[in-house]
């Protein structure tokens, strides 16, 4: 879907209220939310950081938020990880995926799970999905085009 440049604000722009509402629903402790991702691909899935409050300017969670419009018939699912260990925004996008494959792994073998990212419903299927989102995952982080390279 080609979305032009007032589509893509406005996507992002609705997106960031569904950040602020996760990010206070999970209690991710937190300084500024960033009001634009670090890297989006509207209308699917952003990557939003979120300010370390015991080190202001620094980033402190990730949040990977898939589209909360509605729209999308399997939306990417909201997760967040710790920054620590992970300054910039192509190491939490793999960091998810790797994440998100062993969970898929282990949701394979029966093993449900609790906390993020939340998944409700049947298992088995929700875990197929979460493994191919991670699969595009990894091809994202992999990509030196998506990511500035300076």
């Amino acid at each position: 879907m080609d979305m032009d440049e007032a589509e893509d604000w406005a996507w992002c722009d609705s997106q960031f209220a569904a950040i602020e509402s996760y990010v206070k629903t999970q209690q991710i402790p937190h300084g500024v939310i960033c009001d634009w991702p670090e890297w989006y691909t509207a209308p699917y899935v952003g990557l939003w950081a979120v300010e370390n409050p015991d080190d202001p300017g620094f980033v402190g969670h990730w949040i990977l938020a898939g589209d909360s419009t509605g729209v999308q018939p399997q939306p990417v699912p909201f997760d967040h990880i710790s920054a620590t260990d992970l300054p910039e925004p192509r190491d939490a996008m793999a960091a998810f995926a790797r994440k998100w494959t062993a969970l898929a792994a282990a949701a394979n073998k029966g093993a449900a799970w609790s906390g993020n990212p939340e998944l409700t419903g049947d298992l088995a299927l929700k875990a197929k999905q979460l493994s191919r989102q991670a699969q595009l995952l990894t091809l994202w982080a992999a990509d030196d085009e998506l990511w500035d390279l300076d």
